[in-house]
């Protein structure tokens, strides 16, 4: 679990308070040196054996006791806005003075971080708020959030409480806004070359993005993957299950001439009915990913997303267009799997695979919602629909 560099002790009028917690390091050094001496007295035959051990966990219990005499203070006066610095070993860390008006602004970061089962790891994102300074790299982590509108609303709310800049570093590029307008909207902003109409792109295969008129107004169509070695794999695995119920099914009912033994009449009819629903469900999930298409459209005053499939749509989120704060290209926050059969746009890998490939999407927020969509377009189409719901924000309607 991803922790802050530092935790909030005191927040108040003039003064900000943010101190290193040793607890942690308490914790594992205590752990450590309990496995050390259970060792010692453990294994008493092998003296080479009993003394690596025991060594080896002495050296982690030593980590922690470092860790529990190491000290990390951020001290704010916002009245004076001096910044004051603890940093080092107890009983002597050292102290340095600087100006929030010297630093590089509070900052917003997006990572990824393992975890789960040996067997079973996943990426899973996490979003720090860093007070930065120039001749840092990453900064102090004032925060962590594992939820995204959170860590955008603590990112807000220190860049205020500073004022000082926030850069919002999650995007293919940074963004920096002054602490003053960071409840601007896009509709509020001056008009420039952001409110022209986007050049669409051209596509040499035919191309992804379609525009579509519904009840006088036009929408932006995402297809799906469509038919490809994925659906194939998820309906035969799905087709072998559902076959499977089936089969077993009929041969309950006597259908088929087949001897079952050993079940009640009940087991024979519920165990094959779930491995055909289980079946059906896969080949549907196939089907629902492949041949699933995203609307984008404005109606009512905000920016909407749909799901369509089969003339049938679902799932709508909306954000009022008044409300929208930053349209930008981002990385994809769905979790990945480590090893496992895996399924992505027309190709299938069985067996083991670090991550999946993490690709960018078009993110669209305001305080209150996001909305993340085009995880299937190229670059240069997200570049374009980012631009889009740009010009939506501004206009009141796609171009």
């Amino acid at each position: 679990m991803a922790t802050p560099d530092v935790i909030l002790k005191s927040d108040g009028a003039e003064r900000i308070h943010f101190a290193y917690s040793p607890f942690r390091a308490f914790l594992f050094a205590l752990i450590s040196a309990a496995f050390a001496l259970l060792c010692w007295n453990l294994i008493r035959d092998a003296d080479t054996l009993r003394k690596l051990f025991t060594g080896f966990l002495s050296l982690f219990a030593a980590l922690g006791v470092a860790g529990v005499f190491w000290r990390l203070e951020l001290d704010i006066d916002l009245a004076r806005r001096l910044v004051r610095i603890r940093r080092g070993m107890w009983p002597a860390p050292k102290t340095r003075q600087r100006s929030l008006d010297e630093s590089d602004g509070v900052w917003l970061r997006l990572e990824y971080h393992a975890t789960g089962s040996k067997g079973n790891r996943r990426q899973v994102p996490w979003w720090y708020v860093n007070l930065k300074f120039p001749d840092e790299k990453k900064g102090t982590c004032l925060y962590v959030a594992r939820n995204e509108l959170d860590g955008y609303k603590n990112w807000e709310y220190y860049a205020r409480r500073l004022r000082i800049d926030a850069v919002d570093a999650t995007g293919e590029d940074l963004i920096r806004k002054p602490w003053e307008a960071l409840d601007e909207t896009l509709a509020e902003q001056p008009k420039g070359t952001a409110q022209n109409i986007p050049q669409r792109p051209v596509q040499a295969d035919g191309s992804t993005i379609q525009t579509l008129s519904t009840r006088g107004r036009k929408e932006l169509l995402l297809p799906g993957a469509g038919f490809n070695g994925g659906l194939v794999f998820l309906c035969l695995f799905g087709g072998a299950f559902a076959a499977l119920g089936a089969g077993a099914w009929l041969a309950a009912l006597g259908v088929l001439d087949v001897p079952v033994q050993g079940s009640s009449g009940q087991a024979l009819l519920i165990i094959p009915s779930v491995f055909m629903l289980a079946g059906l469900g896969i080949i549907w999930l196939g089907i629902r990913g492949s041949y699933g298409a995203t609307v984008i459209g404005v109606e009512n005053s905000a920016l909407y997303t749909e799901f369509l499939l089969f003339g049938k749509r679902s799932g709508r989120k909306a954000i009022p267009l008044a409300e929208i704060e930053s349209v930008k290209v981002s990385g994809d926050v769905r979790s990945r799997t480590e090893r496992g059969v895996y399924v992505s746009q027309g190709a299938v890998s069985v067996g083991r695979q670090r991550y999946r490939t993490r690709g960018n999407e078009v993110v669209v927020r305001s305080d209150r919602h996001i909305l993340r969509f085009g995880g299937r377009l190229t670059e240069t189409e997200r570049t374009w629909l980012a631009d889009a719901c740009c010009y939506a924000a501004a206009h009141g309607q796609l171009p």
